[in-house]
């Protein structure tokens, strides 16, 4: 860890030295000290480095004063101090329109203090902040690890973060949802998925959330006295949502981001467990759903106890929808896994059962139906479909799908036939409407 230039002024053997220029610069942190009496190949010198210099030659020699100027404007270097009465006698008004432009602190150092003296005491606070954010970042990595290992979920990781790095914290799962909230001493509204509001001003985050996933790290956003940090949880090279930190500005530190990064890891990591839960019921669906679908099931009774340990009620009346895509991509089998997660979300919120079989390019979803004429049955399922499509079309646009919906069973004995239906809706769909996402086998007509 680094300090900021403010810090080192603060520090005794810089007591009589001078800012003469760039003071709307002075947090800039001091990654190293570097100490050149004569400047020639500024190329040589690093982003964050701090220079002390004699300014040896620069009075006499204009092609060095001119290469030290475009030193002053280059935004490279996090401060620099100049030796006065050696060979330079007073820092020129240029050198010091130059800093102040570039809002790099340009600092007067009297002859009397010795080069070896702030170089140590510079390097010792460099080095000793480097030992402390060390020792923060294990206990980071221990205690959100502990979380995992005691089989503790985002939530706890959620309230740990907030606490370790005392900002406003929340999660958002892949479809901008907020999963997991704590908040400390700045209140964040969620207006309207990536819509958040910060006191009375309302802030769209999305392209900070899609940059710092093409970046893969964490990255800051500052509005008037606060800072919004971002950063993806990513495993499996897949994007799985978002960590977001929200402090005064103030109050930020380097550490911060550390704890940031640590917890991403560790929210992947619970991610991944859920995602193996998940594909395991998947599994169990997918088989339950292939018996029943190719009549080898034993009785009824057994069937029927089945779907309820699958939290499934067969009893009542059902409909097949049949998703697969317009066109055909490479990664279709992945796109089925989104499919699944948008369907899975949509259910969830409406505390509607369903069951899903997953294939390589399709997905086949069985769920109840309300109603009790067909023009209600007909409008409940399209109406449904519709909402998966637009979720859908919301997340993936360039992925179009084109779905099935079969008729109505009023027994569970009739889903074969069902199921085959769906399929014609979509091999069919030409003589419905080309243009059309969503087909209904009844709207076949004397097609069927």
């Amino acid at each position: 860890m680094a300090i900021r230039v403010s810090e080192a002024l603060q520090l005794p053997v810089m007591k009589h030295t001078k800012l003469v220029a760039g003071h709307h610069g002075i947090n800039n942190i001091i990654k190293w000290v570097t100490i050149v009496e004569v400047v020639e190949d500024i190329d040589r010198l690093q982003k964050g480095e701090f220079l002390i210099t004699t300014a040896f030659g620069i009075d006499e020699n204009t092609e060095q004063r001119n290469e030290f100027l475009k030193l002053l404007t280059s935004n490279k270097l996090s401060g620099i101090a100049i030796y006065t009465s050696f060979y330079m006698k007073e820092i020129p008004d240029s050198f010091i329109s130059a800093a102040n432009e570039s809002n790099l602190p340009l600092i007067e150092i009297p002859t009397d203090i010795n080069f070896s003296v702030i170089t140590k005491a510079l390097l010792e606070q460099i080095v000793n902040n480097q030992m402390h954010l060390l020792e923060f970042s294990n206990t980071i990595h221990r205690k959100l690890t502990e979380l995992v290992l005691n089989n503790k979920g985002s939530e706890e990781i959620t309230n740990t973060l907030a606490q370790l790095t005392f900002a406003t914290t929340f999660v958002y799962n892949e479809f901008y949802e907020v999963i997991h909230y704590k908040e400390q001493e700045v209140q964040v509204d969620v207006i309207e998925k990536t819509t958040i509001r910060i006191l009375d001003q309302e802030i769209n985050i999305k392209g900070l959330l899609q940059q710092s996933l093409k970046r893969e790290s964490t990255v800051h956003h500052t509005i008037d006295l606060y800072i919004i940090s971002v950063c993806p949880i990513i495993a499996k090279k897949s994007c799985y949502g978002w960590v977001i930190v929200v402090k005064s500005k103030s109050k930020s530190k380097e550490l911060d981001e550390i704890a940031i990064g640590h917890a991403s890891t560790i929210y992947a990591i619970d991610f991944l467990k859920k995602e193996a839960i998940e594909e395991t019921k998947m599994r169990l669906q997918s088989d339950f759903l292939e018996d029943v679908f190719n009549n080898t099931y034993t009785d009824k009774e057994t069937v029927f106890a089945e779907a309820q340990k699958l939290g499934y009620d067969l009893s009542k009346k059902q409909v097949v929808f049949y998703f697969t895509f317009k066109v055909n991509h490479e990664g279709n089998h992945q796109l089925v896994d989104k499919l699944y997660s948008v369907i899975e979300q949509l259910f969830n919120q409406k505390k509607k059962q369903f069951l899903v079989q997953v294939k390589m390019n399709s997905l086949i979803l069985l769920t109840n139906v309300s109603g009790k004429k067909k023009e209600q049955f007909k409008k409940y399922c399209v109406q449904l479909a519709q909402e998966i499509c637009d979720q859908w079309v919301y997340f993936f646009p360039e992925a179009p799908l084109i779905i099935g919906i079969g008729k109505v069973s009023k027994e569970f004995e009739q889903l074969p036939k069902s199921v085959k239906q769906a399929e014609y809706a979509i091999e069919f769909s030409d003589l419905i409407d080309k243009d059309s996402s969503i087909n209904y086998y009844e709207d076949l007509g004397m097609y069927d």
